[in-house]
């Protein structure tokens, strides 16, 4: 399936409710995802989700927006449960003067990481078997990405969540069918739809998609041995 062009518009910039957690989308996404199983139903709220898939160093976390700092979480939460794996950024322009580089010129200071607050990853179950880590904000809770098999390395962010959602043009793929809301009417625009998961990601993927997955995989693969997920 080809994909428009997309890449002119990124980075696009997000976050949650709240203004605490902010990101920039730095990448046209593998794939979109319009997910009507029962647990992103529940999980949302809503008839279904609507995920961009993308590389997880494609997702960098930004400074919190300018309302948000008199929040404070409600609950406090273990560092394991923190997302100290995605990359975090000051915005382009604003004085680095509060941050210092190591030597190998990565940002180190303690007080520019705790100048941009992280979600936290918190386990539920999901209708393919495979257990998400969904990332939340620590103070309103309202879910920016999920984190699957392939953990942080693939990010499944939530398009709702981004400032301007309709740049993205829409899914690629309706699935889980099997379970849509019978109020909800699928549009009749030639995107596939499928009772579950796609069997392949051939012809639902786009080839560059493909291609930037193949990349990933020994990452992957790696991540997962080292996380015990694979004999």
């Amino acid at each position: 399936m080809s994909r428009p062009d997309l890449s002119s518009i990124f980075p696009l910039e997000g976050g949650c409710a709240c203004g605490n957690i902010r990101y920039s989308l730095n990448a046209s996404p593998l794939v979109v995802h319009c997910c009507h199983c029962t647990c992103c139903q529940r999980e949302t709220g809503t008839a279904f989700a609507l995920n961009a898939v993308v590389e997880g160093d494609q997702v960098t976390l930004l400074p919190s927006a300018p309302s948000a700092p008199w929040l404070q979480p409600l609950a406090s939460f273990p560092e394991s449960v923190r997302d100290s794996w995605t990359p975090k950024r000051l915005r382009p322009g604003v004085s680095h003067d509060t941050k210092q580089a190591g030597s190998s010129g990565v940002e180190t200071s303690d007080k520019f990481e705790k100048d941009i607050p992280s979600p936290v990853l918190l386990p539920v179950p999901s209708d393919s078997g495979v257990l998400q880590h969904i990332a939340r904000c620590p103070v309103c809770f309202v879910p920016v990405w999920s984190n699957y098999g392939a953990g942080p390395l693939i990010k499944f962010v939530r398009v709702g969540t981004l400032d301007r959602p309709a740049l993205l043009r829409g899914p690629d793929a309706h699935i889980f069918m099997r379970s849509k809301q019978t109020f909800f009417e699928v549009a009749d625009d030639g995107k596939p739809c499928f009772k579950g998961f796609y069997p392949t990601k051939e012809g639902v993927w786009s080839p560059e998609a493909l291609a930037r997955q193949d990349k990933l995989l020994v990452r992957i693969l790696e991540w997962r041995k080292e996380n015990g997920l694979d004999g």
